[in-house]
């Protein structure tokens, strides 16, 4: 068994920005959102109209039968795309966190933080010392690291912080890498908390991340897992960095928090989530031996989880107000294999909740997760339909492809203008040329992860 391979052995607000510090504008941002998002779809309208892209488009698609043909699932996408953008939205402005109301008197749980480690002896120390600089009951918190097989000074690091903490940190060491998956496991058999939490050690918390993720799971027995908040902690190392940094403001503030209205945020990260230790226990074998066309899984196992709670009739939730920041690589070439390490896992586990989206696995809430299931899965197929049918039209109409980029830079800025409405800062326009890249260079990727769905390599390690 693996298992007998063991022994037992300050961060709180994002990096500096040009902010936008107007008293007028920050106590209106959702007035002055929804005036911008009008006036960026006007003007979204009048370029196309004075760049005849839709006259062209209506030409070009006209211009044989294959094309012509084509039309119809194009527009049909359209329409569920932007009809899917505005349901989003909506959903969007509804979102607030869960916080404790002045005099309101909660019943802190034992919470247990998990921080599996391989290789980290960079951060593995700033890391441990942010949960325990934490405003977390500190009567009631244990923070259990395990080292993974780390082949460099991580477990070296974790002994000297336990010199520091004492018995409120537990050291597991394994002698061989096991995998994330195991680490996890043991540190949830070691654990004594009502409450697990998730803490990737190549990141740090804010000060008030536990206690805020923690509340939704105090105040909603039906709640299961509660998703915090990831930003990027080296926002200002590079220019892809801080293209990343809109990308992960966007997936968070908008994507799990418009889920998180309906208790359906599909992945919660590893990073930093919160778990009912009792829900976990129903299904952390069957989690930790996950195989999938007949091969064990590695990689994806904070996204295997949420689907698991999801199946046990649980809601999933979202707090932005819980925090935690973490390095993304600043190199193209990973940030495109951590992509594709994503997308395998988001191809397998989006079939794997699609065998029981239709079932009574929950009470309440089942409609809006599975419009919004079809709406994502849409966006592939006419993303790279769409792209080659581009392509092709560049050998047609050369100049049009200039046109639609003109066109495709607008419609970024107005997608990140999410961003705006959360973080009030001018970095937004950074989305703009993520936006661009992400049209052009990554398109490859749903396509390429879907055909190598077998292969478990990390990449990124």
């Amino acid at each position: 068994m693996w298992e007998e391979t063991l022994d037992d052995i300050d961060l709180e607000s994002q990096p500096k920005s040009f902010l936008i510090n107007l008293p007028f504008f920050r106590e209106r941002i959702d007035s002055f959102l929804i005036f911008f998002i009008i006036i960026s779809s006007v003007l979204i309208l009048i370029i196309s109209l004075k760049f005849r892209i839709f006259h062209f488009w209506a030409e070009f698609l006209g211009s044989n039968l294959f094309l012509r043909i084509s039309t119809y699932p194009l527009l049909f996408s359209a329409v569920v795309i932007v009809s899917g953008v505005i349901f989003r939205t909506i959903l969007w402005f509804r979102y607030k966190p869960l916080t404790v109301k002045p005099g309101e008197n909660l019943n802190w749980p034992f919470v247990s933080v998990l921080m599996p480690a391989l290789n980290e002896e960079e951060l593995i120390t700033k890391a441990i010392d942010s949960i325990f600089t934490s405003n977390y009951p500190q009567d009631k918190l244990e923070v259990i690291c395990i080292n993974d097989g780390s082949n460099d000074l991580t477990f070296f690091n974790m002994k000297r912080a336990k010199s520091k903490y004492g018995d409120r940190l537990k050291l597991v060491n394994f002698k061989q890498n096991l995998g994330k998956r195991k680490a996890i496991y043991v540190g949830l058999k070691k654990s004594k908390g009502e409450v697990i939490v998730a803490v990737d050690t190549d990141s740090k918390i804010g000060r008030s991340a536990i206690r805020n993720v923690v509340i939704p799971l105090v105040k909603d027995k039906k709640t299961g897992a509660v998703a915090g908040r990831v930003a990027v902690l080296n926002e200002r190392e590079n220019f892809l960095t801080r293209m990343l940094s809109i990308r992960y403001a966007i997936s968070f503030n908008f994507g799990r928090a418009y889920q998180s209205v309906y208790g359906a945020v599909f992945c919660c990260p590893g990073a930093l989530t919160a778990y009912r230790k009792d829900v976990l226990l129903r299904f952390i074998h069957e989690w930790v031996n996950q195989n999938f066309l007949n091969t064990p899984c590695t990689y994806g196992e904070d996204r295997a989880l949420t689907t698991q709670i999801l199946k046990a009739g649980y809601m999933t939730r979202f707090q932005s107000n819980a925090v935690v920041y973490t390095k993304v690589p600043s190199e193209f070439v990973q940030m495109s294999k951590m992509y594709l390490r994503w997308t395998r896992s988001y191809i397998r586990e989006s079939i794997l909740f699609s065998k029981f989206m239709f079932s009574k696995y929950r009470k309440k809430h089942r409609v809006l997760p599975v419009f919004d299931f079809f709406f994502l899965h849409l966006l592939h197929p006419f993303h790279v339909f769409s792209l080659g049918i581009l392509a092709y039209s560049f050998f047609v109409h050369p100049v049009f492809i200039l046109r639609h980029l003109a066109f495709l830079v607008i419609v970024s800025f107005l997608l990140s203008l999410y961003y705006l409405r959360t973080n009030k800062s001018l970095t937004f326009l950074y989305g703009i040329p993520y936006g661009v890249i992400t049209a052009f260079c990554l398109w490859w990727i749903v396509p390429y992860a879907a055909l190598t769905m077998k292969n478990q390599s990390w990449l990124t390690r």
